[in-house]
C-alpha cells in the first residue's frame, strides 16, 4: 500500500512539472503622456480636438473610460487609457456591443497593453505609420 502511494505521489509530481504554464509578465500600464510622447517623437502633431462631436461612436465611454480626443492630419484620434490590458479588452467588447448594428465610417483601431486608439481616416499610409509608432510602446524599456 505504501509503495502504491509513493508511486502515485511521484507520478503527480512529474505531471505537475510537465503542466507548468508560462504566464505573460504583467506589463506596467502606459500613460497618456507616454502615448503622446511617442507619437510626438515619431513626428506626429496632435492638436486638441475642441470641436469633437460628443455623438461620435469613437468618443463613447467604454468600460467606464472616456477618451482624450485629438486631431491628427485633420482627422479624429481618440485615445482611451484603461487601468489594465484586461480592462482594455473589455472596452473593445463594449465598443463592439454598442456599435454592432451601426455602419461605421473608415477607421483604424489599435489596442496595445492598456490603451486603445481609434483613428478615423482613409489614409492607409498614415494608419500604418501610426501603428508603427504605437507599437514602440510595447518594446521593453
Amino acid at each position: 500500500m505504501f509503495k502504491k502511494l509513493l508511486i502515485f505521489a511521484g507520478l503527480l509530481a512529474i505531471l505537475g512539472g510537465c503542466t507548468k504554464q508560462e504566464q505573460d509578465p504583467i506589463k506596467d500600464p502606459i500613460s497618456l503622456d507616454e502615448v503622446f510622447e511617442v507619437l510626438t517623437e515619431q513626428g506626429f502633431t496632435l492638436e486638441e480636438n475642441e470641436n469633437s462631436s460628443t455623438e461620435s461612436v469613437f468618443t463613447l465611454e467604454l468600460n467606464g473610460v472616456t477618451p482624450e480626443v485629438y486631431s491628427l492630419e485633420q482627422n479624429m484620434l481618440s485615445i482611451y487609457i484603461f487601468p489594465s490590458s484586461t480592462e482594455r479588452a473589455n472596452g473593445i467588447v463594449d465598443f463592439d456591443e454598442k456599435t454592432a448594428t451601426m455602419e461605421l465610417i473608415e477607421h483604424q483601431s489599435y489596442g496595445i497593453n492598456n490603451f486603445l486608439v481609434f483613428y478615423v481616416s482613409e489614409n492607409e499610409k498614415l494608419q500604418k505609420d501610426l501603428y508603427e509608432a504605437l507599437i514602440l510602446l510595447e518594446a521593453p524599456k
